[in-house]
């Protein structure tokens, strides 16, 4: 039961600190992006793609957080099978479509192997989601159905 405890608090502190740093971190790129140029030349006339990239992708970012922790709640609180989570986990899902869409396009102007694996990874985690999501759909079904029963 310790363990179960510890674990729970760790998550979600980690789950809070990571919030609140991407909200932090999102804010300040474009700061950021505009000090490092100088010292920077290669993104001398991309700085402007590239905000707009990691902008993006930061919020996104913190989008998944932000429902992450509404799912950790709903799992702490309540029963997780339910149709806010239903909803929560494809919203997430699209957001990691967006996060691959961004680093996609973001190929076009500067390519890069480590590009390449994001857009992978979040294609794949997007797809993880959605297939996620209709799994904890088939569990609110079944769940309505038994509470019928009897």
């Amino acid at each position: 039961m310790n363990y179960n405890k510890f674990l729970y608090h760790f998550t979600k502190s980690l789950l809070e600190f990571m919030l609140f740093g991407g909200i932090i971190v999102s804010a300040l790129v474009p700061i950021m992006i505009y000090k490092a140029v100088p010292y920077l030349p290669y993104l001398k006339g991309i700085e402007l793609k590239l905000t707009a990239v990691l902008m993006v992708s930061g919020i996104m970012a913190v989008y998944i957080l932000w429902g992450l922790r509404r799912i950790f709640k709903s799992l702490v609180n309540s029963n997780p099978f339910n149709t806010d989570n239903v909803t929560i986990l494809r919203r997430i899902g699209t957001a990691g479509f967006i996060i691959a869409a961004a680093f996609l396009a973001k190929c076009f102007f500067w390519f890069t192997l480590a590009t390449v694996i994001i857009v992978i990874i979040f294609a794949i985690a997007g797809l993880f989601c959605l297939v996620l999501a209709d799994v904890f759909h088939q569990a609110v079904l079944y769940k309505e159905e038994n509470d019928l029963t009897i």
